[in-house]
């Protein structure tokens, strides 16, 4: 007995119908800003190596890749991220383009979630990587284009969270703990586990540092945050993090985004490749992440070509399922016109239903033995035209009821 051959894999779903074209309809959406921005689509393998991720930046658990073997035996891994075969990407195949390189694109990851815990683990994911620029243009340009991306897929109610990667880092180097700990501390602010995050630090020496990290929850709100942060570090790595975090957003604030933007210093992403400002985007009817994404100066130069870079990612499904919620995607319509030829006309109704299509219409052909089936079929469907193609005349009559 085949026990699995009627359901999905775990973590994994089909997608129907007003589904399916509520995908369509936000990667439509994002490609076309992308591409109104100068951004080149790029497509990277399903599969790759996994040297790929297997790297401390990366923040991917080898348990939480989808793992295969090539004819062989070399170890591959079903794409778990995308940042990272587009940084591989750049340090090879792109490494004499000029720069700065955009790129965009539109594809799946594939990660293991722990099971229960409600999250996909094939997402659809778009986004963008602006690579070979530093500074507070290029930063601006990548958060403001993220605003707008939530924007033209209808999201108006959102909120965007900044934070800056070298301010936890910052603090966190200060600890004298071993890696281990180091990174159960950040995985435990990242999943914003507070409780168990007063824990392992109760466990440490109680000094500044400690105290800092603790207050990490606390750090969240508007400009005045990091005058309060400001307090609890006098390195130098910390305070030109904060400087330039203020900077980032006083000018969003000019911008008239202040309302839209929160400040959040607790903000640690699962992957380390981060160095600069970070950001994550929420939207109201979705309870995940919906975009993240941040600055990232070192990885590329892990590859071998050391270059600037930065970038963000959306959730297509998240925005696609807030689209379905607001009523905004509806049920595929029916066809425009069922066409039915009678014996021996089959392929005078094919070329007929081509000259239709030719025009705009959306047309069925009727796999029914007779006419009135046809038109029953029609009916039922809610098609509103039935073509009837015989050989010495090709008639068109209006579906009652329709």
């Amino acid at each position: 007995m085949r026990r699995y051959s009627k359901i999905t894999p775990e973590g994994t779903r089909d997608l129907l119908f007003e589904e399916c074209n509520a995908r369509r309809i936000v990667e439509s959406r994002l490609s076309a800003l992308f591409k109104s921005r100068g951004y080149n689509r790029i497509i990277t393998p399903s599969i790759e190596f996994f040297d790929v991720f297997d790297r401390d930046s990366a923040g991917i658990l080898p348990e939480m890749m989808y793992k295969l073997t090539d004819s062989q035996g070399r170890l591959m891994v079903l794409r778990p991220d995308n940042t990272l075969p587009i940084a591989r990407v750049a340090a090879t195949r792109l490494r004499d383009m000029q720069l700065p390189i955009r790129l965009y694109y539109a594809q799946k990851v594939f990660i293991q979630s722990p099971t229960l815990v409600g999250f996909n683990d094939e997402t659809a994911q778009s986004g963008i990587e602006l690579i070979g620029a530093s500074g507070i243009r290029a930063d601006l340009e990548i958060i403001t284009t993220a605003v707008d991306a939530l924007d033209k897929c209808g999201a108006k109610d959102y909120r965007i969270e900044i934070g800056h990667a070298g301010f936890f880092k910052a603090l966190s180097d200060s600890l004298n703990v071993d890696d281990e700990t180091r990174e159960e501390i950040s995985l435990l602010i990242e999943s914003k586990n507070y409780a168990a995050l007063n824990d392992v630090l109760d466990n440490l020496q109680n000094n500044e540092t400690t105290k800092a990290i603790k207050m990490l929850p606390r750090l969240f709100g508007g400009e005045e945050v990091l005058d309060e942060a400001s307090k609890l570090s006098d390195s130098k790595q910390a305070k030109d993090s904060l400087n330039y975090l203020r900077n980032v957003y006083k000018c969003l604030d000019d911008l008239g985004l202040g309302n839209k933007i929160n400040i959040d210093l607790g903000l640690v992403h699962r992957s380390n490749y981060y160095t600069g400002v970070v950001f994550r985007g929420y939207i109201e009817g979705s309870g995940v992440t919906v975009l993240s994404g941040g600055r990232y100066d070192k990885l590329i130069g892990e590859f071998g070509n050391p270059l600037p870079a930065t970038g963000f990612g959306v959730e297509v499904d998240a925005l696609a399922n807030a689209m379905l919620l607001r009523g905004e995607v509806k049920l595929p319509k029916p066809a425009d016109v069922l066409v039915f030829g009678e014996d021996g006309c089959e392929i005078k109704a094919l070329r007929y239903i081509t000259e239709l299509n030719e025009k705009g219409f959306i047309c069925e052909n009727s796999i029914f033995e007779t006419a009135q089936q046809s038109y029953e079929y029609a009916s039922r469907r809610g098609i509103k035209r039935f073509v009837l193609v015989a050989k010495d005349k090709i008639t068109e009559s209006k579906i009652q009821g329709v």
